[in-house]
């Protein structure tokens, strides 16, 4: 399939291209048949056009919220700000070293103690969506603070995690499990940190 449906509610720019080739085609129209001109003619591509950055504006997709997710995981690990953290996280999360949301927070408040990182970039990610659970691969390079305690062999580190997402009724999505697949590249788990 060219278009994918989902790809209207994710960005404006499939509408906006229809809205412009109708345009195109109602100049055409116009040009060849004058006697036919309407003022309403030319509202058509316009009324595409901001229904497509409406659409966008006003509708999250799945992935977008995911995205969402993922990105506000990023910033609160960057401010050290466990709050946040503890608002994306499952009351039933468990992974296979932290059983609960509990013993994850914990772990993040031991972590986060002391300034971690100053800056993560993503390298890549993969999401697969198949509602109401998502699976996320995420690898990312963290420029070390330099008052963490890891500096000491390397300031950057590649991470590679997998996060299990899940969808609520109301539709927010929360982090179910979070696995440790590699750091620097070297296949690693929890059991490992």
């Amino acid at each position: 399939m060219l278009l994918d449906a989902s790809q209207i509610f994710e960005t404006p720019w499939p509408v906006f291209t229809v809205a412009i080739i109708v345009l195109a085609v109602i100049v055409l129209i116009r040009q060849t048949w004058p006697d036919k001109r309407r003022w309403w003619q030319l509202v058509i591509p316009l009324a595409l056009g901001i229904g497509a950055f409406g659409l966008d504006y006003f509708f999250d997709t799945d992935y977008e919220k995911i995205e969402s997710v993922i990105n506000s995981g990023i910033h609160a690990v960057i401010d050290q700000d466990l709050n946040r953290i503890d608002r994306i996280i499952s009351p039933d999360y468990s992974d296979s070293r932290h059983r609960s949301k509990a013993a994850l927070m914990s772990y993040c408040r031991d972590l986060l103690a002391q300034p971690f990182v100053n800056r993560i970039k993503k390298q890549q990610e993969l999401v697969t969506i198949s509602a109401p659970t998502a699976v996320a691969e995420l690898s990312v390079r963290l420029h070390l603070n330099q008052q963490n305690v890891y500096t000491a062999t390397a300031n950057i580190m590649y991470v590679k995690l997998k996060f299990d997402l899940t969808k609520t009724l109301s539709g927010n999505w929360f982090i179910s499990r979070t696995e440790l697949i590699a750091v620097n590249y070297q296949p690693m788990g929890w059991q490992d940190v």
